[in-house]
């Protein structure tokens, strides 16, 4: 019994970095692969009306033509510190995939990265839309 749970713990760990490795380096204008983007009010990781629809859109087309693999990055603003900012990016993940997984789309091809704050790539630190928000990438 202690094998076998031991196996199926390993597959799932090898099945869970897989999907992470498959993330890695991609970004919203990855070639071959659609985006579609979630964005969210300063300082919330809670879903409105325009979110729903845009991951009710994204979890048809990822269910519809049975896609292998989607890959969440979720960002924060530049504003405020960057440990809150990336805990706000991993709330924001949580809440597009609890909604993809409502959708129909399995947890398991589910991968994700936290970008924080923009990666630093700002420096005006305004507060700009798209860096709150998460971009759902799957292959076309």
């Amino acid at each position: 019994m202690r094998v076998l749970l031991l196996a199926a713990a390993l597959a799932l760990a090898s099945a869970g970095s897989a999907r992470a490795d498959r993330c890695l380096g991609l970004s919203p204008a990855a070639p071959g692969y659609e985006s579609v983007t979630v964005y969210f009010a300063v300082g919330s990781s809670a879903l409105d009306d325009r979110a729903r629809a845009a991951i009710r859109r994204a979890a048809g087309q990822i269910v519809v033509q049975r896609k292998d693999h989607v890959c969440l990055i979720g960002r924060a603003s530049p504003t405020g510190s960057p440990q809150e900012n990336e805990r706000l990016a991993a709330g924001r993940i949580r809440s597009v995939t609890d909604a993809l997984v409502a959708g129909g789309v399995p947890r398991l091809i589910i991968g994700a990265q936290v970008q924080g704050a923009a990666w630093g790539l700002r420096i005006d630190r305004a507060e700009n839309e798209a860096d709150r928000s998460v971009t759902i990438l799957y292959p076309r």
